[in-house]
């Protein structure tokens, strides 16, 4: 993950899940799978998983199962159930219910986190679009404070909307234009988001925000000797700018590791 780390730590992201069960989800626990909490899911539901919960293991994922039918589209449920599953060595089902998880509700904590446990090799969470400002001084700019608000509540769908909004109002914007193409990033489909910031790169060649959004994509993606690069030109255009000082601080985290 290089300095996937400090990504997540630059953008101000907490992660509401601790995704340690990647390496032995396949081995049964005498523990049950921790809850997770996600706002977006009503009491009632969260109150029902927790029972299923402290039921484990007798009777866990079938508890599941029948509340997940009760609430077809809530994701949280979904989520425990493939926790549940995991947990008991069932790995190919508790797949299934993460990519329930995310189809039920996409725009949840729950569908995020569902999508890390299916892409157990990329960094926690989505790559966040960070602004180059701290406080709105335009309609476009209370967007793109809005839209970088949900994603760090883990609401991706709320903070595309956002982001295409200060686009649509601003197509000159490099900021704005950048914020939605960030939004439009996926674990399932990260080209959505490369091809739209591929082509501003080209148009805004010294655009801070482009080179670092690209830069930071490219760290979830993987591609850290590309990364890199990205970075390097985005600090190159101000190193004591809020987005200069963020490029240097993932590029000294990468040489520590």
């Amino acid at each position: 993950m290089i300095v996937g780390a400090a990504a997540a730590a630059a953008a101000g992201i907490t992660i509401g899940v601790t995704l340690a069960t990647r390496s032995d989800v396949s081995r049964p626990r005498s523990k049950p799978p921790p809850f997770v909490v996600d706002p977006t899911a009503p009491p009632r539901v969260a109150s029902d998983v927790r029972d299923a919960l402290r039921a484990w293991p007798a009777g866990t994922a079938r508890r599941l199962r029948i509340i997940a039918a009760r609430y077809p589209h809530n994701a949280l449920v979904r989520l425990e159930l493939g926790l549940a599953l995991a947990f008991a060595g069932q790995n190919a089902d508790a797949r299934r219910a993460w990519r329930d998880a995310e189809r039920a509700q996409p725009d949840s904590p729950s569908a995020v986190h569902a999508a890390d446990l299916r892409h157990p090799n990329t960094p926690p969470g989505l790559p966040p679009f960070l602004p180059s400002f701290v406080r709105a001084g335009t309609a476009v700019q209370a967007d793109l404070l809005r839209g970088a608000a949900y994603q760090q509540a883990l609401r991706p769908l709320s903070a595309e909307r956002e982001f295409a909004l200060s686009a649509r109002a601003a197509p000159n914007d490099p900021g704005a234009l950048t914020a939605a193409a960030v939004g439009l990033y996926s674990k399932e489909d990260p080209a959505a988001a490369f091809s739209r910031l591929g082509p501003l790169a080209r148009r805004f060649p010294h655009a801070q925000t482009v080179r670092f959004h690209l830069g930071l994509l490219l760290i979830y993606f993987g591609d850290v000797p590309h990364a890199r690069h990205e970075l390097a030109l985005a600090r190159a255009e101000g190193s004591r700018t809020l987005l200069g000082r963020r490029a240097d601080t993932l590029l000294r985290a990468g040489q520590k590791r």
